[in-house]
């Protein structure tokens, strides 16, 4: 039996700054709880160590500016620099090796005036509505040079929120023109929409363009793990109900098997803060867990892959992955 790809995108990392605390709706967790600012580095030392321990490969965001608090080449508002650089060594030492890494545009927070590094009232995603390729191509090209000069190789980047979604096709235009600008890579990969619930659920060529390929990684399952922000459930039950969700502790339901039997590629998502689950990080439990169940059920049926290897397996193979029909319907 051929194997499918498997990967895991983790979204919204950046050095200690939670970009989710700058940006939540509101200062408190569901459960009334109010939501910790920062990640200790020893929570990414703990990723680091069972992305290890199961081979678990796939995209892992570096937010270039987050929350508006500066940038991780220059520094970062409250960050010590030996923090940032202990942060930043760990993830080329130890995510590198198994992770693609991209920008998640430039601060997942207010959008930045170019022309003098001020921040404009309104967020990425609401500033995106109104761009076009020539507002945009700048903008991303910003924080792929950001991610790259600080020691990354940056051929694709995630949206933050729905960033682009309603001017589709220039963002996509946008990005395949950024990165050749930036990196001289002909070829990119990109997230923005995901592709769930439906049968068949791969990742597709999404332009073609001036000779330039982009491919359109999508996340095929939900992040169970968000749940744990807002629960301060820790017990063992607990942490296999939600691995449930995604896989059962005998391998044989969940929505990751549900893509596998429908034809699909299993692609986890989930969130820097959903694995640290507002400090109690029963989110990294459940990944330990996941990572463990596909390991022990799928070894056989699927491969680990990072972004750029499957970048490079849907460029090898452009006609068996056409852009879906249904990419345009519902979210």
């Amino acid at each position: 039996m051929k194997k499918v790809p498997t990967c895991l995108i983790i979204d919204d990392p950046a050095p200690t700054i939670s970009v989710f605390y700058e940006h939540a709706p509101t200062p408190y967790t569901d459960d009334g709880r109010l939501i910790l600012p920062t990640y200790p580095n020893s929570f990414l030392f703990k990723f680091c160590d069972v992305i290890e321990k199961h081979g678990i490969k796939g995209k892992f965001s570096v937010v270039p500016m987050p929350g508006n608090k500066g940038d991780i080449i220059s520094g970062i508002e409250g960050v010590s620099r030996e923090d940032l650089d202990e942060w930043l060594n760990t993830v080329k030492e130890r995510i590198v090796p198994n992770f693609t890494i991209g920008p998640e545009m430039l601060t997942h927070h207010k959008a930045v005036n170019l022309a003098d590094g001020s921040a404009y009232e309104m967020n990425e995603h609401e500033w995106s509505k109104t761009q076009d390729r020539n507002t945009l191509a700048p903008y991303i090209a910003k924080a792929l040079q950001i991610v790259n000069d600080a020691g990354f190789e940056a051929i694709g980047a995630t949206s933050p929120w729905y960033f682009g979604l309603e001017v589709e096709d220039e963002y996509y235009a946008a990005m395949s023109q950024a990165v050749y600008d930036v990196t001289g890579s002909k070829n990119a990969w990109v997230f923005l929409r995901p592709l769930r619930g439906v049968p068949n659920a791969k990742p597709w060529v999404e332009l073609e363009e001036g000779g330039r390929t982009l491919v359109a990684i999508p996340p095929t399952t939900n992040d169970a793990m968000w749940q744990t922000i807002h629960c301060t459930e820790t017990s063992d039950e607990y942490v296999s109900r939600v691995a449930d969700q995604l896989i059962t502790a005998d391998g044989k339901s969940g929505q990751y098997i549900q893509v596998l039997e429908t034809g699909g590629y299993p692609i986890l998502i989930t969130h820097w803060q959903s694995l640290f689950s507002n400090g109690l990080e029963t989110g990294i439990r459940v990944l330990d867990e996941i990572g463990r169940r596909i390991n022990e059920h799928c070894a056989d049926r699927v491969e680990w892959m990072d972004f750029k290897q499957i970048m490079e397996m849907v460029i090898a193979d452009k006609k068996a992955y056409p852009k879906p029909d249904f990419v345009f319907g519902k979210l």
